[in-house]
């Protein structure tokens, strides 16, 4: 990680080497200025900046030096040739990234400047001409860290005598990862002078919009979580409150102990009994924002394409983090049985991001065939648990009926009745269980009249459940999920 104040002292010490030529690679200039200013006035030594709107200004006393009328290159080499030991800094640069008469200049006064015991800096994001980028130093400023970013929120809340965040802040700025310094304050300010109220809550439903900052790419798609209604899966639940600390935890904690935080869970189980669901409720409990990631759509005919599409998406991901990845039915996408090469790539490029990657991304990966899952994706340090997720037992039915019942339908059954629904649901995942309800509810929206308890029974049991339409399938998923950790909770 390439903080600021390591950026800082990697300047103050190519400056005071005199190394010729460095790339700073940054976005964010004004943070970049900060830096060249301390290594300014750490060394007590002059470094010009040059800027098209200030042109060059002095940064350790912070004086404008001279206008150039846009033409800094030529200023450098008049100055470089009169004497010896100058800095100059570039905060806009172009035409760096070929082989033309701005860049082969460039180099012309690289070399002046190891003669000179000089240095000249660049700052920029962009790709640099090879022919240049070989001839010097390369470092790189990222984005505030969670310590940079806990610290700016901080003196916020203080300048503007905000209390609301409580005891939030460090898990507040966990969430405002990914921002760069500008577009930090712009949301702390937006949220501040908006009317919404700046509480935590009210924060992070800004902070998660940070697709709006990103192109869209096809194979990743935010999905907006809203209201979440979960029955069971209560094993799910109590293991999310107990990850919650570590995943939000400062990195330098983590450390210390040798922890890492969760990168998270694989779902493996019966169809229609809450794995996709669970995506929705982990973003909603994190408060993070979900997105899905649809692998399958980075397969592309042309070689070596694909491969390419699958570091665009994962860059992409970097970029909006904090968030919760959805992979649905991972085992279609994952497949390696085949002759495919470019599946197997495919494979070893995620695999290598899921166990390498430091950031704040929790996948949430669902299968419904294990057979067809890759033995690599169960190896520990890559998700953090394996679930399975079963029918739904008596309790977790009742559960499920009452809810959908009193969403839906708007109905108060008493215990009788629930006990025979109950009963008629035997074999049912979720998801048949809310067919059948919903099915009564739809015939109340249609007819405007209220349906018996009748009518919601024969709902039930005109039902085929997934076990009795797919049995076979069942008893496979089950008989793999005996030694699994259930996501109910239950001892198996």
């Amino acid at each position: 990680m390439s903080d600021f104040v390591h950026t800082t002292e990697e300047l103050a010490a190519c400056i005071a080497s005199h190394t010729p030529f460095v790339i700073l690679d940054t976005d964010e200039r004004d943070r970049a200025q900060d830096a060249l200013t301390a290594a300014a006035r750490e060394l007590n030594t002059e470094i010009d900046f040059y800027t098209d709107c200030d042109q060059f200004v002095e940064l350790r006393r912070g004086q404008r030096v001279t206008d150039v009328s846009g033409d800094p290159l030529s200023y450098i080499e008049e100055t470089m040739k009169k004497k010896s030991g100058n800095v100059f800094a570039l905060g806009d640069v172009r035409f760096l990234d070929g082989d033309n008469s701005f860049s082969r200049k460039t180099v012309n006064l690289v070399r002046l400047a190891s003669l000179k015991k000089s240095t000249l800096i660049i700052v920029t994001a962009d790709p640099v001409w090879a022919g240049l980028n070989k001839m010097g130093m390369y470092l790189k400023l990222d984005l505030p860290t969670r310590q940079e970013r806990e610290k700016m929120l901080k003196e916020f809340l203080e300048r503007n005598r905000i209390k609301s965040l409580g005891d939030k802040v460090g898990q507040a700025a966990a969430m405002l990862s990914g921002y760069s310094r500008l577009q930090l304050n712009t949301v702390l300010n937006y949220v501040y002078r908006s009317k919404i109220g700046f509480t935590y809550d009210n924060l992070c439903a800004v902070a998660t919009q940070k697709n709006k900052l990103f192109g869209k790419i096809p194979s990743v798609g935010r999905i907006e979580v809203g209201d979440v209604y979960v029955a069971g899966l209560n094993g799910i639940k109590d293991w999310l409150v107990q990850k919650e600390k570590i995943f939000f935890a400062p990195k330098e904690e983590l450390d210390k102990k040798h922890l890492a935080s969760p990168k998270g869970v694989l779902l493996v189980g019966v169809p229609g009994c809450g794995k996709s669901l669970s995506a929705k409720m982990i973003a909603r409990q994190w408060q993070m924002p979900l997105y899905r990631f649809d692998i399958g759509a980075l397969f592309d005919k042309y070689v070596g394409e694909s491969e390419k599409n699958m570091r665009i998406a994962l860059d992409y991901i970097d970029s909006v983090s904090p968030c919760v990845l959805w992979v649905d039915e991972i085992e279609k996408a994952l497949y390696s049985g085949g002759d495919n090469d470019t599946a197997k790539r495919m494979l070893g490029n995620f695999l290598y991001w899921l166990q390498e990657y430091s950031g704040r991304v929790f996948l949430v990966a669902t299968a419904n065939d294990v057979s067809q899952l890759p033995p690599e994706l169960f190896r520990k340090g890559r998700l953090a648990e394996v679930f399975f997720v079963d029918l739904p037992g008596g309790d977790e039915r009742k559960a499920a009926i009452e809810l959908y019942a009193r969403l839906s339908l708007t109905m108060k059954l008493d215990d009788e009745q629930v006990r025979k629904l109950v009963e008629l649901s035997e074999g049912f995942s979720y998801a048949d269980i809310e067919s059948a309800i919903k099915q009564v509810a739809e015939m109340e929206f249609i007819t405007k009249n209220k349906e018996s308890f009748e009518t919601l029974q024969n709902a039930f049991r005109g039902t085929v459940g997934i076990m009795q339409a797919q049995p076979e399938l069942i008893n496979r998923t089950r008989q793999w999920g005996v030694n699994a950790v259930s996501a109910s909770g239950k001892r198996r």
